[in-house]
């Protein structure tokens, strides 16, 4: 079987931070504190995962995911 054909895995890595923003639109750098987050349950870093059952159909699920995150 070559390594396309084999199931594949893609894992995200996340970090979370929350900003407030300035009026321009950027991030003001001022941090929600972990422990705020903590309260609404929310690990400020997490893996995601991925998988499919060979390479491609791994990148077409990758891919519609990261668009549903974008779009929602």
């Amino acid at each position: 079987m070559t390594q396309a054909k084999r199931p594949h895995t893609a894992i995200i890595n996340c970090m979370v931070e929350v900003h407030d923003l300035l009026d321009t639109g950027e991030c003001s750098g001022n941090m929600v504190p972990v422990d705020m987050l903590a309260e609404y349950k929310i690990r400020p870093a997490f893996l995601l995962s991925v998988s499919g059952f060979d390479r491609d159909d791994c990148l077409k699920k990758l891919k519609t995911k990261i668009e549903e995150f974008n779009n929602g």
